[in-house]
């Protein structure tokens, strides 16, 4: 079966070494067509307090809850991706972003 291709604000499941989790594509469609890998953001149902690095998951969102963590970024290889699990909403997207601005420092 051939590798999925990443989507930036998809959800997609991954074991990269320490269980079966889902991660959100953060990295622009361009980028992951032609290198065939991805960076993305891991998604967690584990309670934590919304900051700058920490977005909330809203009733758009569903079927996924939880938090994305915007500092936990990891590269995917298109290998890595075990399923399509559906997409964030584009304001969570914009949330995510601006998330992702504040872990780097940007």
């Amino acid at each position: 079966m051939a590798p999925l291709v990443p989507v930036r604000g998809r959800v997609y499941a991954a074991d990269i070494g320490f269980g079966r989790k889902s991660w959100v594509v953060v990295s622009n469609n361009h980028r992951n067509r032609a290198l065939g890998d991805c960076l993305a953001v891991r998604l967690t149902t584990t309670l934590r307090t919304p900051t700058t690095t920490v977005v909330a998951l809203g009733p758009a969102d569903r079927p996924f809850v939880g938090r994305v963590m915007c500092d936990d970024i990891t590269l995917l290889d298109g290998e890595d991706l075990i399923e399509d699990q559906g997409a964030l909403s584009f304001a969570t997207m914009t949330c995510v972003a601006n998330g992702l601005r504040a872990a780097l420092g940007l």
